[in-house]
């Protein structure tokens, strides 16, 4: 899943109020409430910040990636086509 990291203070949701769930002790992932489809996810590791679901965006092609990372859990089938950097964990390997 493609997500692209962003100030809180650059977020804005135009239009009703997302569902929330904590999926874990330090993260909440928040979901439309009528369909379902993941719109972002906030860590308490990262307050200042949320990353939003790529795909959940009107325009996705505006946010084009810089980095791979968690790379060290990718299904082993796929691999990207691209020379952007690579991270085993997060971007702060």
């Amino acid at each position: 899943m493609v997500f692209a990291s962003v100030p809180y203070s650059s977020f804005t949701i135009n239009r009703g109020q997302p569902a929330r769930y904590a999926s874990s002790a330090k993260g909440e992932r928040w979901f439309c409430a009528k369909c379902g489809t993941q719109i972002a996810y906030c860590d308490q590791d990262s307050p200042t910040s949320v990353d939003i679901n790529v795909g959940s965006l009107d325009n996705p092609e505006s946010v084009p990636p810089k980095s791979h990372i968690f790379t060290s859990s990718r299904i082993k089938w796929f691999d990207t086509n691209d020379a952007l950097p690579r991270h085993a964990d997060s971007d702060e390997d």
